[in-house]
Parts: C-alpha cells; structure tokens; sequence
C-alpha cells in the first residue's frame, strides 16, 4: 500500500519544478523581448534611418572611383587664333600601399613557414631603393622627402608630378616596364592649361588655379576663365570598380564607367594683333616718358560695343601667374630683399603689393577722372538740348569763376584763347568754354545726361569685377553749393568713371547716339562644333540724335586736324578724337604738392564712318625736376603731346591691319609705298618718264644719256614721291652709308637730308611739310647705324607745340 506522505511530496515536488520551469521560461521570455526590442531598433536603425549612409559607406569600403578629367574648352579670339588651350600631361603617381603589398611574406618562409624578417625587410627595402634612386637621378628629386613617401603604407596614391609632360612619362612607363612594377609608379593622363601668347591679353583671359572649393582640380580664377568656369570646365567622368580589404582592385569584379563630357569653346570679340598692338604702344609710351604708375587702354567698335582689345600695365603670364613680370617691381623687391631678406615679413606683403598690381585690370576696374576726354560729351549734351549751336562763340580771357565769391578756374592757357567758334573752343580744350556751356545746362539736365550715358551704372560686360563710379550726391550737385561741380565737371574733372564707362559712353557719341552693352564673348560651340551662343549688339538707349552726333564727329576730327590731338594725325587716315590730361583731385586735396596727372587720348578713325575706338591713358609720367612741366626729354607732358602720338600710331596700325586703305591729301608729303620699276639700262629721258609715272622724281650722278645704275633697286618699295638716284656712265656703288642724326628736323628736312645719302624716308605721325611746328620725333633706325644704299628710314614726326588741356591752376 502506498504511503500517502510519500505520494503529497511528490505531487508538491512535480508542481514546484513546473511552476521553477515556468517562471524560468517567463524569465526567458522576458529577457528575450527585452533583449529583442532594442536588437529590432537597433537594425530598423541601421537598414531603414541610417541606410543611405551605410549604404555609401559599403560603396566606399568595396568600390575605387578614379575621376576622369573633361577636356576644357578652349578660347579663341575673333579670328579663330587659340588663346587658351589644354593639352594632356600626366599625374605622376606613387602607391607606397600597392608597393608594400607587390613584396609577398610568403615568397621569404622557410619549409616549416617561418618568416625570414630579415630578407623580407631587404627585399622591401631593395624594391623601394630601386625607385627612390631612379627618381633622384632621372627627374632630380630630394630623396629624403622620397623615402617620407615610401613609409606611407596606407595610402595608395600619392602625386609626384602634377604637369608631367609626355616625354618624360615615356620615361617612367619604359623604367616601370623593365621591372615590371608597372601598378607601383605610373603615370595617369591629366590636363594643362597653355597660353599660347603668353601675357597677351592676360586680365581678359584671366588664368587656372586651385581653391578651397576645388580639390586638386584646377579652376578658372580671373577673367573670362571665371566668369565661364561651368561652360569651359565640362563635367567630370567616373571609373568606379570593386576592390578587396587590401585596397587592391579585382581583376573579375564590378566596373562602371562614367563619360565625361568635354567643356565648350568660347570666342572672344578681343583679336589677338589688336591686342597686341595696344600692350606695345602702352609699354613703348612707358619706355618713352618715364611712365611712373603704369599705363591701361581700350579698343572697341563704336557699332557694336565689342571690345576689340583691353590692356593693363604691369600685366602677367598665365602660364605662370605667380611670377612677377614687371622689370621695375622686380627691382623694387630685390631692394627689400637685399635690406631685409626673402624670409622678412616685409618682403612678404612687397611681393604681395607688386602681384596684386600686376594682376588688377585697370581698364575694368579702376575709377579716374577723365579730363578733357569728357568735353565731347558736354557739348553733346549742350548740341542735344538746343543751348549752343554751331555757330556759337566763346571769350575766354584765361580764367573764370563759376559764380560770386568763388575761386577763379585757370584755362591751360593762362592768357586766354580770346574769341574762338564752337569747334575751335574743343580743338583748344578751352576749360573757360566749356564751363559756360556746362552752367548753361544747369545741374538737373546734366544730371539727367550723366545716367543717359551710363556713368551711373555698370556696363554689363560678360566679365567680373568691373569698378564702381564715384559722383557726388545728386541733392550735393543740384543744390546751391553745387555750382562749382558743374563749372569742373563739364571739364571732367572732380568726377571719376571706369575707362570702360567712359569709352562706351564716348561711343555713343559718334556713333549716333546709341549706347551699347560692350562685350568679349561673341560666341560659345559645344563639343561638336555647334553654336549654342551668339552674342547680338544690345542697345541699351537712344542718347543723342544722329545729327547731334555728326556734328560732334566733324568737331572731333577737326581737333586731331588742327587742335589739341594734332599729334593723334596719321599719313592716308582720317581721325577723330580728343585729349586729355586730369589731376587726381582727391589725392590733391590731401596732398596739395602732389603732381600725378593722366594724360590720355580717345580717338576713333576713319572719322566718317568709325569702325574702331580707342582709349589710351598714361598714369603719370615723370617730370624732369619738382613742378617742372616736361619730362627729362623735354616733352610737355599733357595727353596732346604724349598720349595723342602713342594712340594716333596704335590707330594707323589698326587700320593697316584691318585692311583699311589710306587716302592720302595733296597736302600730305608721302604716298603709299610703291615698287621701284627697273630703269638700269633705259635712255635717260625714258627712264625720267617711267619714274614719273611711278610717282617717283629722280636725280643724277655722272654723265651720259644711259642709266648704268639705280638706287634703290628694282622692286625696291619706297614710299612714294621720294626722289630716287640714277648713275649714268657707272655702276651704282655698293658701299653703306651711316644714318644721320634728324633730330629737330622738319619733314621736308629729313626728307632731303635721306635723300642725299641715297637713303629714303617712309613718314609717320604729323606729316606736314607746310608746318614749321611739325619735327622730328623718333626714327627706326639708329643715328650712325650703317646701311645699304637704298634702306627706307622710317621716321615719326610730332608737333612742337605744347598742347595744353584741362589741368587747373
């Protein structure tokens, strides 16, 4: 019989150990949920919230992205010549990671798989020598900073060279391949910028560099490479492939490329020649005065507003932007360099100084007052509103107040240009004329001409970093005070504007009074060669009326005839134009002792049906002693007798280039160049004929009725009109003749004085054998020089008188 105590324990033993299972299951199931949940956030964190991030973070960890460089579109200026280009180079790339990884552990184990440190260690070092001691003897590279690189085990990609030319990948592919570590030091195709002709036209194309923003690419930072940076630059191609936990990419893996899509080519309105020819003739005035602050410029046509050429000096070379060009800034920093070493603070902000004034467009961004140059806008507006007419007279008695109690301002000419017409007041730059027609438009209708054309405004041009005007406050102008800034203003003085506001508003003048937006892009081409940009000429508004702005152009061109720019005349080209010498008045309010003057010109040809517009501006020339008013050489300085000579032989050479054909006046000295026909041979008097028919006049050495010898040769050209020698009875001698000095001579003088010499001469600038007043200025071909009977002397002449313009005294 079973005991009954027996069977209650175990019946309370069974219930304890399932009640102990449940509470253990519950307590699992607890512990469970509870580890669970968080473990259920925790990857709905992961894969759902944070996907996206881990998701690029395994794309990074499993795939290598190279980029591939887009070809840069290239700049061409008007005529389809390259002014920016890119080319391939090479990345001259060292992986120290691939090259730690090529020298195998396993290759150095003995048959128990034992490592040999040692020669593991050697071989390593033996493969990195290897390329270390290449590069140091093939491309001069410092072999401490090699070995630096080579510890780098965890990187994979480390730039050597960053513009490495072909030649020289060459090497590096025929050294990698003949010990075959090939992946280890490679080169990798990558672009270069090149400036074909080098510092021409630099602040327009501006230049390449890198920035915060950029990485290790290169972007536009000046200039039209700025400001066209999106359409130049293209975008950038893709290689993305797998690759394994050593970095390494897999041969049989995933690839993907990305094409890049190549930038487009832009066309500029600038010409290469122009601009050219426009830096050279502010370097050679430069050269020629003494220029102290430099010098800017502008050519553009009048009928489109396309600028032609646009110049700044001291200016720079793109191809090396960081180099200063400059001969006088370089003098000035190696004096600082010399008194307080390259290493100095000093020497720092210098070259700092002298880089930031050689890289500042001037003709873009700078502020100055334009002088005289603004008197043709004056008058318009005057011709315009009907206050003066052609007929009109002007006293001027040498000075004038603008009103009572107010100082007297000076004319140029001190005693006065008396009685003068209309025309004759602007070829005089009388400042007394001009202050009576500005007081007699009165402060609101000047104010109203002043935004009309523009200077109140940014021109718009397609290029950054154009400057800002500085007037008075309108309230200021038009108030009772505001008297005097009228009197000075109409002289352009106390006022400054950009040199491309003033251009483009002098444009408007003659060339029927539209003001136009001016610009250098004239159109962009994609990829395949189709136009996806052209500019069209915009008018910006009607200033003045076509009859207004013929009679502005006859006045003007009567000024470069017999006025102020007469040194602006050219043989065979009919130009107009007006000069111009300003003070800098803010500096001479602070400084009355100060002496820095602008002289400048504007001059447009041919005078009748402008194609070309030009502004020239030197910045200070120096004088020959404190308050003295010539330069060393004795040249007066205003913009009549330095800056007219300058613009006017920039304008002939403008024309010439453009194929515009000279028509020389009865009263001009030298025709057109001209063959020299073959006469050696012929009777005397049928010689004489042929030569007359040719223009030429003849005389003669020895005796007899046959020409034995001619000078110059047959098909010689030589300017016609010259007089050329026949020899008769003999030869023509074949000895050189030295070039004599012609200084202070009259056209005719020199002319002669060649002439005797068997030497011909070929005139430029004022020619004029009538005027006593018109010398010698410069001539091609040194005093003393020997040369061959025959050589034409090209000989620029100036008048002598010193032309004044609108500085007060």
């Amino acid at each position: 019989m079973q005991d009954p105590k027996r069977t209650s324990r175990s019946r309370d033993h069974g219930r304890s150990n399932r009640s102990l299972f449940r509470r253990t299951i519950a307590l699992m199931l607890a512990l469970g949920i509870g580890l669970f949940i968080p473990l259920v956030g925790q990857l709905y964190k992961l894969q759902i919230v944070e996907h996206a991030q881990w998701e690029e973070k395994a794309a990074i960890q499993q795939t290598k992205s190279i980029s591939v460089n887009a070809n840069r579109g290239a700049i061409y200026d008007r005529e389809g010549r390259t002014m920016a280009m890119s080319a391939t180079v090479y990345k001259l790339i060292l992986s120290p990671l691939d090259l730690y990884n090529s020298v195998e552990k396993e290759n150095y184990k003995d048959k128990e798989g034992k490592l040999d440190p040692d020669a593991y260690k050697q071989a390593l070092y033996d493969r990195r020598k290897l390329i270390v001691d290449w590069l140091v003897e093939t491309f001069d590279y410092d072999e401490d900073w090699l070995w630096k690189q080579m510890e780098k085990i965890d990187n994979g990609w480390i730039e050597l060279e960053t513009e490495m030319e072909e030649e020289d990948a060459e090497k590096v592919r025929t050294f990698t391949s003949k010990n075959r570590i090939t992946g280890l030091l490679y080169p990798t195709p990558s672009s270069k910028r090149y400036y074909p002709f080098s510092s021409v036209g630099s602040h327009v194309l501006g230049y390449l560099s890198q920035n915060e923003n950029s990485g290790d690419r290169k972007v536009g930072a000046q200039g039209i490479e700025a400001v066209y940076e999106d359409v130049l630059s293209g975008e950038l191609g893709r290689v993305v492939t797998s690759k394994n936990g050593a970095n390494m990419e897999m041969i049989s893996g995933y690839e993907m490329i990305f094409d890049a899509e190549d930038g487009c080519d832009v066309t500029l309105t600038l010409d290469e020649r122009i601009q050219a020819m426009l830096e050279q003739t502010l370097e050679e005035g430069i050269e020629t005065y003494d220029v102290q602050n430099g010098a800017f410029g502008l050519v553009i046509n009048p009928k489109t507003g396309a600028v032609l050429a646009m110049a700044s000096s001291p200016d720079f070379d793109p191809n090396n932007y960081s180099k200063i060009l400059n001969e006088d800034l370089q003098q000035d920093l190696a004096e600082v360099a010399a008194e307080k070493g390259e290493d100095s603070e000093e020497y720092g902000d210098a070259w700092k100084a002298a880089w930031d004034k050689q890289m500042r467009n001037r003709a873009l961004a700078d502020a100055y007052e334009p002088g005289s140059v603004f008197k043709p806008i004056t008058v318009a507006m005057a011709l315009e509103e009907g206050t003066v007419s052609m007929n009109d007279h002007f006293y001027c008695g040498g000075s004038m107040s603008a009103g009572p109690g107010l100082k007297p301002t000076h004319c140029h000419k001190k005693s006065g240009h008396l009685d003068q017409t209309l025309t004759q007041a602007v070829e005089n730059s009388c400042n007394v004329a001009l202050m009576k027609i500005g007081l007699g438009l009165g402060a609101d209708t000047m104010w109203k001409y002043f935004e009309d054309f523009g200077l109140f405004d940014s021109t718009g041009i397609d290029l950054a970093g154009e400057g800002t005007q500085q007037f008075w406050k309108e309230e200021t102008f038009k108030g009772p005070t505001g008297v005097q800034s009228i009197a000075s203003a109409s002289f352009g003085q106390t006022f400054a504007v950009t040199p491309l506001q003033m251009i483009m508003a002098f444009a408007s003048v003659i060339n029927g009074g539209h003001l136009l937006q001016p610009y250098v892009v004239q159109s962009i081409a994609d990829g395949d060669g189709n136009t996806v940009f052209y500019h069209e000429t915009t008018e910006v508004r009607q200033v003045i009326s076509e009859d207004t702005s013929d009679k502005v152009r006859g006045i003007l061109e009567s000024v470069v005839a017999n006025g102020s720019g007469h040194n602006a005349s050219q043989n065979g080209y009919r130009i107009g134009g007006k000069t111009g010498t300003s003070e800098n008045i803010a500096i001479k309010n602070i400084d009355p002792n100060n002496d820095d003057v602008m002289c400048s010109f504007m001059g447009f040809a041919p005078a009748d049906d402008p194609e070309l517009l030009a502004l020239v501006v030197y910045d200070t020339p120096k004088r020959s002693a404190p308050g003295s008013n010539v330069t060393a050489a004795g040249t007066y300085i205003s913009g009549g007798n330095i800056a007219a000579p300058m613009a006017g032989q920039l304008i002939a050479g403008i024309l010439d280039y453009m194929g515009i054909e000279r028509q020389y006046s009865d009263g001009e000295l030298a025709g057109p160049d001209t063959p020299m026909p073959k006469v050696t041979g012929q009777e005397l008097t049928v010689a004489k004929g042929n030569l007359q028919k040719a223009g030429f006049e003849c005389r003669t050495v020895g005796t007899g009725s046959i020409v034995q010898g001619q000078v110059p040769a047959a098909g010689a050209s030589i300017p016609g009109g010259s007089t050329v020698v026949l020899y008769l009875g003999e030869d023509a001698p074949t000895e050189q003749v030295a070039v004599p000095s012609l200084v202070g001579l009259t056209p005719t003088q020199t002319k002669n004085k060649l002439e005797e010499l068997g030497l011909f001469m070929r005139a430029t600038g004022v020619v004029d054998y009538n005027d006593p007043d018109v010398v010698w200025a410069s001539q091609s071909i040194d005093e003393g020089a020997m040369v061959a009977l025959g050589t034409v002397v090209e000989v620029r002449f100036v008048s002598s008188i010193n032309y004044g313009d609108d500085q007060r005294q």
